[in-house]
């Protein structure tokens, strides 16, 4: 677990080792012109140099979508490894500020903040890390008993704590400020999804059992899987999604089904080999009749390297109807020389049934540069598009602004029935 730890966020050890010698430094000056016990004083700032380093390091693997996930098995995970460890990070930070500060629901409700603003800043600054509510309340948890066992080592050292109005008051008003201010920016820029099976759900056998089993195939037979958890995707709410770490990678299978979606090694470096092109193609389609034979049936992918000294290549699997329109269905295997499949991404969208298109690609070009003065039209292709949940065939036209050479990433979609302009979406 923990080797897993650091090979997905590289930078814990140096950011907690800045971050601690920081904090501690400061706590202890703190200390010293306040009269407050050193030794404590210094375990509060390392702790909270250990919360921050984390949680906010940034990983190599993991989603960097905006979500937040909810749902109503909070409770469940508190006994799994990822919920424990939760609770054990604010076990140290709650217990050393109550022994400095001796203000227990003060400190509490702190806790209880710097958890939700974590959270909140996990998606927000791109980290790698997804929001979670149940770790949340995994972390309020464990600020929980940090508190409780200050508060009994006070009482057994016939410490006196700070109870009463004063306490009770910083604490409400910390915690009331702090959680509708989070709640407040939560609500205007990060969406939030359902978790029908409970945060982080790992109570049932099947999945565990299921994943696995998919661990192993993918990884080789001693991969151990470390947390799932079963979500639902925000842009399509009935369809379950199971996300899995293990210690040499991560993977994302629709659930019940089992079809994977996306899986990356943890090891991410390239590992030049010696195979040649058409034995990296050949352990490439072979993964691919693996794990993806529906979506690679009459199609022939197409071979690309990843980096200029040949380390490492990427098949890519398109699919075109009979009018040349791109298909949905998406699929990428990235393989090192070295014979390592180092990441698929897959998308299973069957073949829409598309209108034949009217819209010449002329026709197409001089709509999509309407709206751009002195701008002009550059290559344009034909893709299905899903539009209010119908597909569409679309013209994708890559715009050239004045004053550019080439195509700088603006691209105008266009109905290839009606001609009308279509909004960048599905």
């Amino acid at each position: 677990m923990i080797e897993a730890i650091f090979s997905s966020a590289p930078a814990l050890l140096p950011v907690f080792a800045v971050l601690g010698l920081a904090f501690g430094t400061a706590a202890l000056r703190q200390a010293r012109a306040r009269q407050w016990p050193q030794a404590a004083a210094v375990l509060w700032g390392l702790s909270l140099a250990g919360e921050v380093a984390a949680t906010l390091t940034p990983t190599t693997t993991g989603s960097s979508g905006r979500t937040c996930s909810i749902g109503s098995g909070v409770w469940a995970t508190a006994t799994t490894q990822q919920g424990l460890m939760n609770i054990a990070l604010f076990v140290p930070l709650a217990f050393s500020a109550t022994l400095v500060l001796r203000r227990p629901l003060t400190v509490l409700a702190a806790c209880t903040v710097l958890s939700a603003v974590t959270e909140l800043c996990q998606t927000l600054l791109g980290t790698g890390r997804s929001c979670d509510g149940a770790d949340f309340v995994d972390n309020a948890l464990g600020a929980l008993i940090g508190t409780v066992a200050a508060v009994v080592w006070l009482w057994l050292r016939r410490r006196k704590v700070l109870f009463g109005l004063r306490d009770g008051f910083h604490g409400l008003t910390t915690a009331g400020v702090g959680l509708v201010a989070v709640t407040t920016v939560v609500l205007l820029y990060v969406p939030l999804h359902h978790d029908a099976a409970g945060f982080g759900s790992n109570s049932s056998a099947d999945e565990t059992e299921m994943p696995q089993r998919i661990a192993s195939r993918l990884f080789g037979p001693d991969t151990l899987l470390q947390t799932t958890r079963l979500t639902a995707t925000p842009d399509n709410p009935p369809q379950q999604v199971l996300e899995a770490v293990t210690d040499r990678g991560q993977f994302r299978i629709e659930w019940p089904t089992g079809r994977l979606l996306i899986s990356a090694s943890a090891n991410s470096q390239i590992d030049p080999g010696p195979l040649t092109r058409d034995q990296v193609l050949k352990v490439g389609t072979d993964f691919a009749a693996t794990w993806f034979s529906e979506l690679t049936q009459a199609v022939t992918p197409t071979l690309t390297s990843t980096d200029s000294a040949g380390g490492a290549y990427m098949l890519t699997y398109r699919r075109y109807n009979a009018d040349n329109v791109l298909m949905p269905m998406r699929l990428d295997i990235t393989v090192s020389t070295s014979g390592r499949v180092m990441a698929s991404s897959a998308r299973w969208d069957a073949d829409p049934q598309l209108p034949h298109p009217t819209v010449t690609a002329d026709t197409a070009k001089q709509q999509a540069i309407s709206t751009h003065t002195g701008s002009r039209a550059d290559t344009t292709f034909l893709l299905a598009k899903k539009i209010q949940g119908q597909w569409r065939p679309c013209w994708a036209v890559n715009i050239v602004k004045p004053g550019e050479s080439q195509a700088s990433g603006t691209v105008e979609f266009i109905d290839a029935v009606t001609g009308q302009f279509v909004a960048n979406q599905g």
